[in-house]
């Protein structure tokens, strides 16, 4: 604590000095002053926190000094020392909030009370002060997150109900008004681990807030206005709403959107791709651009991530392109019917090899290439048999497996997996006079309870496409795939458990449990007995019938 004495005479200063060292407190003098209006111009430069100040002063009394630092400082502690008989003087000094006052010649014991009851007073403005700070401080990262939630909800799905809210934020309801074309900008940054350069384990906020800066300092200068915000669901992803009264040039976005790339690598030594959708007339059709500008990125498991991608407008314009040829069909179909899988997978791997080989060729035109694909398939499969979803699933599944790929090397692998599904299937169709889909899924599991079946096993004993089997299992079946493998398993046990022969570990591990003491659990749960006691009760049963 910092203290200034005022008052005209110095053996009175020196000696409350002297009384202060003794005391042993924690604080120092920083200041001794003559008079009160030398004191009020000094307390601008030493900021004391306490201020021990006579009454009788010469040129400014110490009820006026009072009076005008209160005005200036009205957090500054004082102690008033007066004659005895100056009771007016106190009590004008209690008016101005004065809580401490002491008579001369001041004890040193009274001066060291006051001195702490002042210096508790203080310690307990700044925890409050404190804890208001950090109050505040949470407060406002609250808001930045629900305002973060709110702007991310309208760019993904739309100004619809509950995201309409967001047309309320400040900047962007800015920009509706001001703007009449909107583009949106994402910025995906490459994994990083910290600490990294100068930024610790604890700076990710800081490090987000740097890459911030670099794309605002670069778009900004441009004149244009934006919102950027980083995506509250998707945290590697930064978003830039942009706006400009005239349709954004494209050369000129590109051109910007490499200097940010180029100020990340430069300056955080970090990588990024960004992808950008095409210019919209409204801000509420915003998803759309970003929806292109997400697609655009897509581009990454082709191209490679570090770069620009650009939604090309001629391609949004005419949709889907055909990539797959009539010639190229017949001889598919053809294959398909011989079940010559080997002529496939190659003509499969050329054209995916030729696709990634040409830098004019986007992620876009390989959505297309799936999509036909998957199409001619169930065109040949509905020839065959009425259940061609049940071997390669519904487009919507192949659609997702295609965006969740990391990789263009992927596909090919994938795609030869569907067609030595379809052959497989259909050499069983062909081999079977009365194949049942249903009876042979239900004999598989019976004959397979000791292994660790799951989804995954059966659907590729049977051809099927993963994805679509587990949606259409219970419909199928009459329950979920765990039920039905449970009561399966149990009902085996039911019927080993009658041989004597065999222990309970032994019963476990011949329906699928390793653990003996989770089998019982679990044969408990579902019929109310334990193995044990199963076994007797099964044992009595069986000895009254063969007595009757």
């Amino acid at each position: 604590m910092k203290i200034m004495i005022v008052d005209d005479e110095q053996l009175m200063r020196q000696g409350i000095i002297k009384k202060i060292e003794m005391s042993g407190l924690p604080v120092t003098i920083i200041a001794e002053v003559g008079d009160g209006l030398k004191a009020l111009r000094m307390l601008h430069e030493v900021m004391p926190d306490i201020v021990i100040t006579d009454i009788r002063m010469p040129h400014m009394d110490g009820l006026e000094f009072l009076r005008e630092a209160f005005q200036l400082f009205p957090e500054l502690q004082f102690i008033v020392i007066s004659g005895f008989g100056e009771f007016e003087y106190a009590q004008k000094a209690i008016q101005y909030g004065v809580m401490d006052y002491l008579l001369k010649p001041v004890d040193k014991a009274e001066l060291k009370e006051s001195l702490i009851r002042i210096m508790d007073k203080i310690e307990k403005r700044i925890q409050h002060s404190s804890l208001g700070e950090r109050f505040k401080h949470l407060q406002n990262r609250n808001e930045e997150s629900l305002r973060e939630q709110m702007l991310s909800k309208f760019i993904q799905y739309g100004a619809n109900n509950e995201q309409s809210s967001a047309l309320r934020d400040e900047w962007l309801h800015t920009i509706k008004l001001s703007c009449s074309n909107f583009v949106a900008v994402v910025f995906v940054l490459d994994s990083f681990k910290l600490p990294h350069l100068s930024f610790r384990k604890q700076d990710e906020k800081l490090l987000w807030f740097a890459v911030q800066n670099i794309i605002s300092i670069v778009l900004e200068a441009t004149g244009r206005a934006g919102v950027l915000f980083r995506h509250a669901m998707l945290e590697n992803e930064l978003v830039y709403v942009l706006g400009g009264e005239s349709p954004i040039k494209a050369n000129d976005l590109h051109r910007e959107l490499e200097e940010i790339l180029g100020g990340i690598k430069l300056h955080l030594k970090l990588g990024a791709t960004i992808g950008c959708g095409t210019s919209v007339n409204q801000m509420d059709n915003i998803q759309q651009s970003y929806q292109q500008a997400k697609l655009a990125l897509r581009n990454t498991i082709i191209h490679g991530s570090g770069r620009v991608y650009l939604t090309d407008k001629e391609h949004v314009r005419d949709g889907l392109h055909s990539v797959i040829s009539r010639e190229d069909e017949a001889l598919l179909l053809g294959c398909l019917s011989e079940c010559n899988v080997g002529a496939i997978a190659h003509w499969i791997e050329q054209r995916v090899e030729r696709f990634a080989a040409s830098e004019q060729f986007l992620f876009t035109h390989l959505e297309s290439f799936c999509v036909e694909f998957h199409l001619l398939l169930r065109k040949y499969l509905l020839t065959q048999t009425s259940i061609p979803e049940w071997i390669i699933g519904d487009l919507d599944d192949t659609l997702t497996w295609l965006h969740g790929l990391k990789n263009w090397r992927e596909i090919s692998a994938q795609l030869i997996e569907i067609v030595e599904n379809i052959i497989g299937h259909l050499y069983k169709l062909r081999h079977s006079s009365e194949y049942s889909l249903i009876d042979d899924v239900k004999l598989y599991i019976e004959h397979s309870l000791h292994e660790p079946l799951n989804l995954q096993m059966i659907a590729k004993q049977f051809f099927f496409n993963p994805s679509y089997f587990s949606r259409r299992f219970k419909e199928w079946f009459g329950e979920s795939l765990v039920n039905y493998l449970t009561a399966a398993r149990i009902h085996k046990s039911e019927q080993l458990l009658e041989d004597p022969k065999l222990k309970i570990q032994q019963v476990a591990e011949l329906v699928g449990f390793n653990d003996a003491a989770y089998f019982s659990s679990v044969f408990r749960k579902s019929t109310g007995l334990t193995p044990n006691q199963f076994r007797i009760s099964a044992a009595s049963a069986n000895k009254s019938l063969s007595e009757s």
